[in-house]
This record gives structure tokens, C-alpha cells and sequence, in this order.
């Protein structure tokens, strides 16, 4: 039986396979608009960005990996629609042209309010500072990509021009900024990888939700009383980066709406709990 929904989420900016079929096909595992899903080329993604064969991925990583696919597929049909793009090859469809969609198709985010972060720079002035890491990131699919990334980060390449050229994070084409992270403050794993890298220095592959990291730490900041440039800086990131995320997360609600998300559940070979799965979203 499929399954109609409108959905909430957050969007996740990801080079996928797309893939055209016929209405009714016993492959098609889903339908955005006129934009078909199959089977074979959603498994081989599965693969593809956790480096194991589709088989033996987890029924929560493989339905959250859906969910991206099919969000993407969202953006993809309303640009088509709007004539925003053609969309004639998917595959080609980096991270700067995507957000070039999400900016013609959303408009611009938010803005943080200037009391809710002055109020915040406060209360964080009144707590010591913990060691803190200045951090910016690739992000790639698989293994193999992240190792031979690091391998030109190691030869002397830009790491700005690297992260242009092969990295699907949101920011890119910026570098993949991440800004000043406190010790502590990132899962444990991550964490740890961060914080014992020296400045200048890039790490191992790092396994994520969304694929494999190498990350630069450009700069280490002992612990000690808190620096008011610094907090606000951050303060004003992380309010940009979460608004941000809530206002792409509301549009393409939006535009689930317009184009319309079908699931064929009983198609899958997982047990399917991502948000497309009925009576799990609220399908006003």
C-alpha cells in the first residue's frame, strides 16, 4: 500500500542517485511529482554512503537515508516545476547548485533576533572557557573519497579548493567553516578526533550519519576566561546555523505539499520508521 504524506524534516544537502521509472513498476519504491524512485539505485546509494553493502545497513540508518533522498527529490521536482531548473542531470547536481535552488525556491533565512543573542553571549560569559578547536570540514560519501581527500590536504592542496571540488557539506564552496567547538560539546567520538589534532592539522576518515569527514582544526584555544569576540561569534553561528536549518526544514514542507511524496512501504526490505511513514507526520 503507499503511502501519501506531506512531511517535516530537515534537509540534507547530498549528491544522490536519482533514478526515472514507470508509474505501477514493481521497482519503483517511490514517487515525488513525476519523479520516480527505484529500488537498485536507492541500494546502491545505501552502499555507496555507508561503505557496506546495502544488506547489512540498520533499518533506522537506511530509513533516515530515504528520507534524504526523498527531500532532495523534493527540491529537485519544485525547481523543475517552477522552471527554477531542468534538472536534465541530477548526478551533476553539486552542493553550490543546490543551494542556489534552496535560496530561488526558499528565499533567505532569518536573521538571529539581536536581544535573544546578547541575552545567550551573557550567560555564557559567566562560565570559564573550556579548551575549544577551530574547525572546518569535507564531507564526502565514502571511505575511499575522504582518504584520497586527505592525501591532497597532505601534498599542500587549498583546503578551500578542495572542499569546492569534492565536498557535499552545505557550506563548500565556503570551505566548510565550522567555526569554534568547546571540548565536550561534540559526541564522544568526534569529539575525541578533534580535540588531538594539532593546529594545522587534518584528521583520519571519520564515519558520520551522512558520510565521512576529514576534519582541519586551524586553531586551538587553551581553557581560561571567556573571550566576548569569540562568543559572540559563536553565539551569532550556532542562532544562524539553527534558524537556518528550521527555515529550510518549514519550506520544504512546503513544497512536499505542492509535489506530493509517495511511499510504497511494503516494497521495502527494511522496516521503514522515517517521517514518510504513516500516521508518523502530520499531514495537514
Amino acid at each position: 500500500m503507499s503511502t501519501l504524506c506531506r512531511f517535516r524534516g530537515c534537509f540534507a544537502v547530498i549528491a544522490l542517485a536519482l533514478a526515472l521509472g514507470c508509474s505501477g513498476d514493481a521497482d519503483t519504491i517511490a514517487r515525488v511529482g513525476s519523479w520516480q524512485l527505484e529500488i537498485a539505485p536507492f541500494q546502491d546509494y545505501v552502499s555507496e554512503v555507508t561503505g557496506e553493502g546495502w544488506q547489512g545497513v540498520g533499518a533506522d540508518v537506511t530509513s533516515r537515508l530515504l528520507d534524504q533522498y526523498l527531500d532532495r527529490l523534493v527540491v529537485l521536482e519544485t525547481a523543475r516545476q517552477r522552471k527554477v531548473s531542468s534538472v536534465s542531470e541530477p548526478l551533476a547536481l553539486g552542493p553550490v547548485e543546490m543551494q542556489r535552488l534552496l535560496d530561488e525556491l526558499c528565499g533567505p533565512s532569518p536573521v538571529p533576533e539581536q536581544a535573544e543573542v546578547a541575552d545567550e553571549v551573557a550567560r555564557r560569559l559567566e562560565v570559564e572557557r573550556p579548551t575549544q578547536a577551530h574547525v572546518r570540514q569535507l564531507l564526502v560519501n565514502t571511505y575511499e573519497e575522504a582518504l584520497a581527500a586527505r592525501q591532497r590536504l597532505n601534498l599542500g592542496e587549498d583546503f578551500v579548493e578542495v572542499s569546492r571540488e569534492v565536498s557535499r557539506a552545505p557550506n563548500a564552496a565556503e570551505g566548510g567553516e565550522l567555526g569554534f567547538f568547546d571540548q565536550g560539546s561534540l559526541t564522544p567520538e568526534i569529539d575525541e578526533v578533534i580535540f588531538s589534532l594539532d593546529a594545522g592539522s587534518f584528521s583520519d576518515p571519520v564515519q558520520g550519519p551522512s558520510g565521512y569527514h576529514v576534519f582541519q582544526v586551524l586553531e586551538v584555544v587553551p581553557p581560561g576566561p571567556p573571550d566576548r569576540g569569540n562568543i559572540e561569534v559563536a553565539v551569532r553561528t550556532e542562532f544562524s546555523q539553527r534558524q537556518a536549518r528550521e527555515f529550510i526544514r518549514q519550506c520544504i514542507l512546503r513544497l512536499a505539499a505542492e509535489t506530493g511524496v509517495e511511499v510504497h512501504e511494503k516494497l521495502l526490505w527494511f522496516a521503514y520508521s522515517g517521517k514518510y511513514a504513516e500516521g508518523h507526520i502530520d499531514a495537514k
